[in-house]
């Protein structure tokens, strides 16, 4: 009898001491450390020999040098190791683009131990956000979306991710500001950051891409940077700023080239779906009878509740795929069944000659070999520019490679003509370049007023 006393009382002080052992922060952890996605990518990466004759040639020796010894240069590769966060079961991941940037090949770890090599789906240099996908035969675990807006001063953070390599690592400590301004080097040049989110929970090397969560184990925002020389001064993309460029990456007009026809808007007020705003005359949602107003609640079995479920879903979908589609129209729900079709394209030389003053072909391997920009995958090969175009006077010229518009990444001419078509007289769009010269490889951003 006493035994049996005993060890209820040993089973109720087990209880007690595991009560007070899971705090809030091991319950969000254990929300969230499933969705975390350990990332190592491998780059190929041009290193230039030392040449003790360099300059003391004249240019036609220099050439006759490279073309008899052969490129003085060989490549190596790199593993950098960063964080991502899966944002749906589908496996689509969100991580910094710097992470991912010219990566060869992109690996992914979950807390599992499972493998993943992932593809690169879009990518935006400039708010330093892209979006990764890996394919598993079961559904994944992934983070919920919280919100930036209701954020408090003194809330406690969590910061999880990969620091220097040290995989499922997590991080706490509270937010510290709101709304900073920062401007960092990189790549592409200097780069400002608004609206940051400032924590005190330890951001390293690593963690870049990685998610900020709240106690609730809800996603406030992607770890991007920490300041050199400085202790406890980490910052966070919000997530509301995070979910706005998922929308554009998510852009399955321009990813896939399908053609659903219908602009939507999301709504305030807790009203369910997200809002038709306009219809294209002959596209398939005006064939189908969509009309503005229609309120879209569903396709097939996905509830729809903001843009960002709405781009992901149709993403998934090919020309010819059909919708079966829920709106409330005045408070009827009907269904509507539509067709996608391809996007239709104008013609895309003709258009990047008059919208920018380009002439352009898709890059095949054999030319990027040939112009040293063996890292290079795919692009737009610039073949020329007309003087004083919009091209030709932002400073690109014959030889350059076009690998992104905006915050697209380019590989073809068919994309590239799906974003000339809805670019606007006046509009300045931000160009991705890269070339290479006798100094080296170089990459860049050029600003062209579209005409």
């Amino acid at each position: 009898m006493l035994v049996c006393i005993l060890f209820v009382c040993n089973e109720a002080l087990s209880r007690e001491i595991n009560s007070n052992r899971r705090t809030p922060i091991v319950i969000a952890v254990e929300k969230v450390g499933p969705a975390v996605a350990n990332i190592s990518t491998e780059r190929l990466i041009s290193q230039r020999h030392v040449d003790p004759f360099f300059g003391s040639r004249s240019e036609l020796f220099d050439q006759f040098f490279n073309d008899f010894f052969g490129q003085t240069q060989k490549q190596t590769v790199e593993r950098p190791l960063g964080s991502g966060v899966i944002i749906d079961e589908d496996g689509y991941i969100v991580t910094n683009e710097h992470v991912v940037s010219r990566a060869s090949k992109i690996k992914v770890r979950l807390s599992d131990g499972r493998d993943f090599e992932a593809t690169m789906i879009s990518s935006d240099p400039i708010s330093d956000l892209a979006v990764l996908k890996i394919n598993s035969p079961t559904p994944l675990p992934f983070v919920k979306m919280g919100t930036s807006k209701d954020l408090m001063i003194g809330e406690p953070l969590i910061a999880l991710g990969n620091p220097f390599g040290l995989e499922n690592s997590i991080t706490t400590g509270v937010l510290s500001a709101k709304n900073r301004t920062l401007t960092f080097n990189s790549e592409y040049g200097d780069i400002k950051y608004d609206g940051l989110i400032q924590t005190d929970a330890l951001i390293n090397p690593g963690n870049s891409g990685g998610p900020l969560i709240n106690i609730d184990g809800e996603l406030i925002g992607i770890n991007a940077a920490i300041v050199n020389q400085a202790q406890g001064i980490g910052f966070a993309i919000p997530v509301d700023k995070v979910r706005q460029t998922l929308v554009m990456l998510f852009n399955f007009r321009e990813l896939n080239k399908i053609w659903f026809g219908a602009q939507v808007e999301e709504q305030g007020g807790g009203l369910k779906g997200i809002k038709v705003s306009s219809v294209e005359s002959g596209s398939p949602a005006d064939k189908a009878h969509i009309k503005v107003g229609d309120y879209i609640t569903k396709i097939d079995a996905k509830e729809i509740l903001d843009i960002l479920d709405f781009e992901k879903y149709i993403l998934r979908k090919n020309a010819g795929d059909k919708l079966y589609i829920n709106v409330n129209r005045g408070g009827y729900e009907i269904q509507i069944e539509v067709k996608l079709e391809k996007a239709p394209l104008p013609s895309i030389e003709k258009l990047a000659l008059e919208k920018l003053g380009l002439y352009v072909q898709d890059l095949s391997p054999q030319l990027a070999k040939q112009l040293n920009l063996w890292w290079i995958k795919a692009g737009i090969l610039i073949t020329g520019a007309q003087k004083k175009s919009p091209a030709a006077e932002a400073g690109i010229k014959e030889g350059h490679v076009l690998v992104s518009v905006g915050q697209y990444r380019i590989s073809t001419i068919e994309e590239l003509g799906a974003l000339l078509k809805i670019m606007q007289k006046g509009e300045i769009w931000e160009i991705g370049i890269v070339w290479s010269d006798k100094f080296g490889e170089h990459q860049g951003y050029a600003r062209v007023k579209v005409r």
